[in-house]
């Protein structure tokens, strides 16, 4: 099925190509946590991450509270980024399931929200249950749904560098269908396109968190004699090479993830990792732990400084 018989087939109006507008450079930002900043404001985005949208549990309720809340925001972000995990799980579900729940994502992506979106892949987000042979198995579905041509990518906006990572790659061997890594030739890549822009401020966006502190504490119990054990599916499995790289590119300020549902800063050689926790919270349970249902309001300044704001919005079961 080719995009445009697909899009036709969920119902989906073909999306036109989009410009960022810019930005305006009012210093300050609506919530208690706001802080003063000197240098001039290049971008303010929304981050949302793992929204896991189904039609259950008031699941699109929470979603558009959520894009009401953002752009309720007195000074307005410019566009949402987000890090994957729109849908609730494509992973092991049937096609016509698969269907229903990207419906429903672009349909109030259509009716509640007015800003521009930039996606990267989540787990959540690959088609896995569907035979090999067909053409949208695995990230094709998520690239078509996402209008992208590549699950990895870079793009310039406001005077900073974004590179889109694709964190999530395919271990059908032993019965899991993904680990948190880079493919060798996406490593390549990164290598080549960090070198091509050193002279541009740059942030990382990626599903699963390259460095977090949160899995060591929650959800995976260290043992006496063998310590932790995170797992393929927790953090970037090759974060040594990754975060090597960024050393050698002190381009590098900032890095955004999702995956965890957990909100939680690392920083390490100069560069901050920040989770920002999840809009669906416990996948639209409650709190997950002591992050609640929440986004991120990002400001980046020409000086190559950032503010992130992580900011509940009011959502209860």
């Amino acid at each position: 099925m080719n995009r445009r018989s697909l899009l036709k087939h969920l119902g989906i109006g073909t999306l036109s190509s989009f410009v960022l507008g810019k930005s305006s450079f009012a210093e300050t930002l609506d919530t208690p946590n706001r802080r003063i900043k000197a240098a001039k404001r290049s971008l303010r985005f929304a981050h949302l991450t793992d929204v896991h949208m189904q039609p259950e549990l008031n699941a699109p309720k929470g979603l558009e509270t959520c894009l009401h809340h953002v752009q309720s925001q007195a000074d307005q972000p410019t566009l949402i980024i987000n890090t994957g995990d729109c849908i609730m799980d494509a992973l092991k579900q049937p096609k016509d399931r698969v269907e229903t729940q990207w419906k429903l994502w672009h349909q109030l992506m259509k009716d509640e929200n007015s800003l521009p979106i930039a996606y990267c892949i989540g787990n959540h987000d690959c088609w896995g249950a569907g035979q090999k042979q067909d053409p949208l198995y695995g990230k094709n579905y998520a690239l078509e749904m996402m209008r992208l041509d590549k699950p990895y990518r870079s793009f310039d906006q406001a005077g900073w560098h974004f590179v889109v990572l694709d964190s999530i790659q395919p271990r059908i061997s032993d019965g899991v269908w993904y680990a948190c890594q880079l493919d060798d030739e996406q490593f390549e890549w990164l290598g080549r396109d960090l070198e091509a822009n050193k002279d541009k401020h740059t942030v990382i966006l990626s599903h699963a968190p390259i460095l977090s502190a949160a899995p060591l504490v929650v959800g995976h119990l260290g043992k006496m004699d063998t310590g932790y054990n995170l797992g393929a599916g927790a953090i970037l499995n090759d974060a040594e090479r990754v975060v090597t790289l960024f050393t050698q590119h002190p381009q590098v300020k900032l890095s955004l993830s999702g995956h965890i549902h957990l909100n939680d800063e690392v920083k390490y050689q100069g560069v901050t990792y920040i989770s920002n926790g999840a809009v669906s919270g416990n996948w639209w349970k409650g709190d997950r732990y002591a992050t609640k249902n929440g986004y991120a309001i990002v400001d980046l300044y020409e000086d190559g400084t950032f503010d992130n704001v992580y900011i509940p919005y009011g959502w209860k079961v």
